[in-house]
């Protein structure tokens, strides 16, 4: 689709013509989470609407969080089991001299992210949005928000009405429904260690985007009392982990701010811990990892590892033969 927005090509944007011209109400919605990283596609889209298929206006709306918060939740939903990411990250922290087996998966695709810069930029998004669609200003708007949060609650539907500028009456909070479902621990470390040691070798487990519901009854398996699992905590300490999202929080709060004062969003929502202390330097940040590597035990670390794989393996056999 990016090259065919480059090379002004046609025929890949047959799919979204079926779409928008299937659209017969007065008020419609399209919504899927690629476009939030798209922002050239999103424009395009907007475009289209108007000038191909009859729409008076067109709303954009789109929600953030910190850039630490989403790419964690990102990697406990799909990068734990996406090889390439998985054999990519390792790249980047054997590049910068640093024992890869010592740190989680998840430590490795923080760091990874950090050491890369490739960070995502809200502003440089909405900035791109708002420019682009400048020649159409009086026929779109552009509005965002950061996502609810525990500590910032409030009813994502009805946000997204006002920001949209939908008319509604109803009680919204009833429709409220914002559970995320997690993958169990023992399934991302099982999993993120099982890809890891393979390589680009085939596996029959699933990849991203694959076999959530069977993985989700694993999951149900591996919480039953009966399953015992070592501590997280045991090996792999949250103050580490802790000290790279402080990084990237505080790397990334000027660019926040911008966003925040081009979308009117809170810049309290985006706000890192200490944000007077001084930002550390990224040598300083290679150099805590190689001091936490330096004082975790190799055995430990595999112990833990193959314990969950072992949990993950009988679940996952269990589960195979009740189908």
């Amino acid at each position: 689709m990016s090259n065919a927005l480059t090379h002004k090509i046609e025929s890949p944007f047959q799919y979204i013509d079926q779409i928008l011209s299937e659209l017969k109400s007065d008020f419609s919605v399209l919504s899927h989470e690629m476009l939030g990283n798209r922002p050239a596609l999103v424009q395009a889209i907007a475009c289209r609407a108007l000038k191909h298929h009859g729409f008076e206006h067109v709303v954009v709306v789109g929600y953030t969080r910190l850039q630490s918060s989403y790419h964690i939740s990102a990697f406990k939903q799909w990068f734990f089991r996406d090889r390439k990411k998985l054999r990519n990250d390792i790249a980047v922290v054997k590049d910068h001299d640093l024992p890869w087996r010592k740190f989680s998966a998840l430590e490795r695709s923080l760091l990874a992210m950090t050491l890369t810069g490739k960070d995502r930029s809200w502003h440089a998004n909405y900035k791109k949005l708002t420019a682009g669609s400048y020649a159409l200003s009086s026929q779109i708007t552009i509005a965002s928000n950061h996502i609810p949060t525990k500590q910032r609650p409030y009813l994502l539907l009805e946000d997204f009405f006002q920001l949209s500028g939908f008319d509604y009456e109803d009680d919204l909070s009833v429709f409220d429904v914002r559970k995320n479902v997690s993958f169990h621990p023992a399934v991302v470390h099982a999993l993120s260690s099982h890809f890891s040691s393979l390589g680009s070798s085939k596996s029959c487990f699933p990849g991203p985007h694959e076999g959530n519901r069977w993985l989700f009854r694993v999951c149900n398996r591996l919480d039953h009392a009966s399953v015992k699992l070592p501590a997280e905590d045991s090996v792999f300490l949250n103050e580490f982990c802790g000290s790279i999202v402080q990084y990237l929080d505080r790397r990334n709060y000027p660019a926040n701010l911008e966003y925040c004062r081009l979308m009117s969003v809170d810049k309290s929502c985006f706000e890192p811990e200490s944000v007077l202390d001084p930002l550390l330097r990224l040598n300083d940040l290679v150099q805590v990892a190689q001091e936490t590597a330096k004082h975790r035990n190799q055995k430990d670390i595999d112990d833990f590892l193959l314990m969950s794989e072992n949990a993950f393996m009988n679940s996952s056999r269990a589960e195979i033969i009740s189908t």
